[in-house]
């Protein structure tokens, strides 16, 4: 999204964070932000940075920010999904309360809070706190999401929510071929669907067998199970991914990694395989991924493990000190070093030289490069967060090569 497509954001931020502002505080503030290359922290109710005193010792303001509730949410996804043809476009028009069910993104200034850990807070913002307050107004210049995520629910959350929406409404509108039609003694508004409970076929009567005979041959397609096991192709499926996962166990190249596997990892791993292969559309549905995200997962998959798929996936609040001394890693290898190094919640983002490091579960730094618009997972995790980074940057150096 483009930086004047979002301008209406970061105006009314500013406008809330400066209007009551004493003049020298403000001009404090901007000059902070002149001479220091601050990076800023987002995660859920707050932002977050660091800044040195005179005397070289840190201070940690904070810009705390009221979090809507999970029923507010719930309204403004629904607003959301009945105003916006895709759930790719948020855009101004969201800043306009009648456009999220009358609870407004945008915070005003009851729902900010300022805390800093310098000598002489004031009761009210301090420059320290004023200044992440800025750095947050630009970040909204480029893009709204860290709005999203300061005010409870991130974006990729929403955009997840929003095409889930999309596939039941379309659910919705298809008559099932299961339904049964409602009584006319009923209004059908108030009718409920009645569904016939489904009973298993009995299980046959064991079969007197010759062992000392030559085993019969089979004359014919096996018969559909009964309802409700999963159908003949996915119990084969279930067959040989088991028989593949033993083998590996055996050849000691499936270890166990110390880290919990969720549905979405495992499911890059099984649709990777050949037995896995025609259930991947299925896959995606499930984890509602279009086919370039999915193909970026099993990439995932492949360089990182379960841990990498994870990391794709998922988000998760991450310790300021953490990307702080990660931000201080990487610092000597940024060929921009001046540049700003976005941070948000397990992500550290260095636009200028095209590399991303998502912390994962299993506490390794993935990277990841943006060569065609998304972010894509490039080999060579790694607990140091510098090694991570060389990776990205020999990756990219062999992309711009294939060109």
């Amino acid at each position: 999204m483009s930086a004047r497509a979002t301008d209406v954001w970061a105006r009314a931020l500013t406008a809330t964070l400066t209007t009551h502002a004493d003049t020298a505080t403000l001009n404090a503030a901007r000059r902070l932000l002149t001479t220091t290359g601050t990076q800023l922290n987002i995660n859920k109710g707050f932002a977050t940075a660091k800044f040195p005193l005179a005397d070289g010792r840190p201070v940690r303001p904070r810009l705390l920010v009221e979090e809507l509730t999970e029923a507010q949410w719930d309204r403004i996804e629904a607003a959301i999904a009945a105003h916006t043809p895709t759930p790719s476009i948020i855009g101004d028009h969201l800043a306009d309360p009648d456009r999220t069910a009358g609870i407004p993104l945008l915070p005003s200034a009851h729902d900010l809070t300022h805390t800093c850990t310098c000598p002489a807070a004031p009761a009210g913002p301090c420059a320290h706190t004023l200044a992440v307050g800025l750095l947050l107004a630009e970040r909204l210049r480029a893009a709204p999401a860290p709005l999203f995520t300061l005010r409870g629910r991130p974006y990729q959350h929403i955009k997840k929510n929003l095409r889930a929406h999309g596939h039941s409404t379309a659910a919705a509108r298809v008559p099932s071929p299961h339904r049964v039609p409602t009584s006319p003694a009923r209004p059908t508004a108030d009718a409920a669907p009645f569904v016939p409970a489904q009973q298993p076929a009995p299980m046959p009567e064991p079969a007197e067998l010759d062992l000392a005979a030559a085993r019969p041959v089979l004359a014919g397609p096996l018969p559909p199970p009964p309802a409700p096991l999963p159908e003949l192709p996915a119990q084969n499926a279930l067959v040989a991914d088991a028989a593949h996962r033993a083998r590996a166990l055996l050849a000691g190249t499936d270890q166990p990694t110390g880290t919990d596997t969720d549905t979405g990892s495992d499911l890059a791993r099984f649709t990777a395989l050949e037995h896995g292969a025609p259930f991947r559309q299925a896959a995606i549905d499930h984890l509602g991924l279009d086919v370039v995200a999915m193909g970026h997962l099993t990439l995932a998959h492949t360089h990182g493990g379960p841990a990498g798929a994870a990391a794709y996936l998922h988000r998760y609040t991450v310790d300021h000190d953490v990307l702080a001394r990660a931000q201080a890693d990487i610092q000597p290898l940024r060929p921009a070093p001046n540049a700003t190094v976005e941070c948000e919640d397990n992500h550290l983002t260095d636009q200028a030289a095209g590399v991303q490091l998502r912390y994962g579960p299993d506490g390794r730094w993935h990277p990841y490069l943006a060569p065609y618009g998304p972010w894509q997972p490039v080999p060579g995790p790694d607990a140091d967060p510098a090694q991570a980074y060389r990776a990205a940057r020999t990756a990219a150096r062999a992309h711009r090569r294939t060109r």
